[in-house]
C-alpha cells in the first residue's frame, strides 16, 4: 500500500492506495478511477477534516498528485535537461523543473506526454480558508489536462548540440519597392535619381 497525497479541485486528500509492482505514473495515466482506503478530505475552504474508510476517487477529480514509491528501474534512466515552469490548474500555482532529453525541448515536450506531468523540485501555491499555503515538493505529478496554463518562468533558447548559436538577422526594412517611387521613404534614393559621380583612380599614383 502506498500512501497517497494529493490536491483536488475543492480539498486536500491524504490516504492510502495499492499500485501493485508498478509505478504511480503509470497507474494514473492507464486507470480513470482509484480505490483509496484511511481517507481524510481537508476541505479548502473552511478547513473542514472528513475521514472516509473507503472512497473510489475518478482521476479527473485530482489535480495533482505528490509521487512516492519506486521511480522505475534505474537501468533504464537516462541523463536530462531540465527547464523550469509554471503550471496554473485549479485553484493551485504550481513551479517545478519539467525534465527532457539533451537533444529536445523540455517544455515542448511536455506537451507532448501522457496526461500526467512529473515536476521535480515543485512548489505548490493555493489558499487554505483564509490562509495562503506553499507546499515544497521533492516530485509532482500534474493532471496537464485540467491546467489552464503551462509555460516557462523564463523564456528559453534552446540550442541542439550539433547546432551553434547564430548570429541575429538584421531587421527587415518596413516595405519593399521595386519601382523607384518610394525609395525616400525608406532612406534610400529614388531608382530614377541621378548616381553620384564613381571616384576614379588617379592615373598619376602608382598602386
Amino acid at each position: 500500500m502506498l500512501d497517497l497525497e494529493a490536491y483536488a479541485a475543492d480539498c486536500r486528500l491524504f490516504c492510502r492506495l495499492e499500485i501493485g509492482d508498478g509505478r504511480l505514473t503509470d497507474l494514473l495515466n492507464t486507470t480513470t478511477e482509484l480505490r483509496v482506503v484511511d481517507a481524510r478530505l481537508e476541505d479548502l475552504a473552511d478547513r473542514h477534516v472528513a475521514e472516509v474508510p473507503e472512497l473510489t476517487i475518478t482521476r479527473d477529480e485530482l489535480c495533482a498528485v505528490v509521487a512516492h514509491g519506486p521511480r522505475g528501474e534505474p537501468a533504464r534512466r537516462i541523463r536530462t535537461i531540465t527547464t523550469r515552469v509554471q503550471v496554473d490548474v485549479g485553484p493551485y500555482h504550481v513551479e517545478g523543473d519539467v525534465h527532457g532529453t539533451p537533444a529536445s525541448d523540455p517544455l515542448s515536450l511536455a506537451l507532448r506526454r501522457a496526461a500526467w506531468l512529473p515536476l521535480t523540485d515543485a512548489t505548490v501555491t493555493y489558499t487554505r480558508g483564509a490562509d495562503v499555503v506553499r507546499d515544497d515538493v521533492a516530485t509532482l505529478l500534474v493532471n496537464r489536462e485540467l491546467a489552464r496554463s503551462l509555460e516557462a518562468v523564463e523564456p528559453v533558447s534552446v540550442v541542439l548540440p550539433w547546432e551553434t548559436p547564430r548570429a541575429p538577422r538584421p531587421a527587415a526594412p518596413r516595405a519593399v519597392d521595386l519601382t523607384g517611387t518610394i525609395g525616400d521613404e525608406l532612406g534610400r534614393q529614388p531608382a530614377d535619381a541621378a548616381a553620384p559621380p564613381s571616384s576614379k583612380p588617379d592615373p598619376g599614383r602608382q598602386l
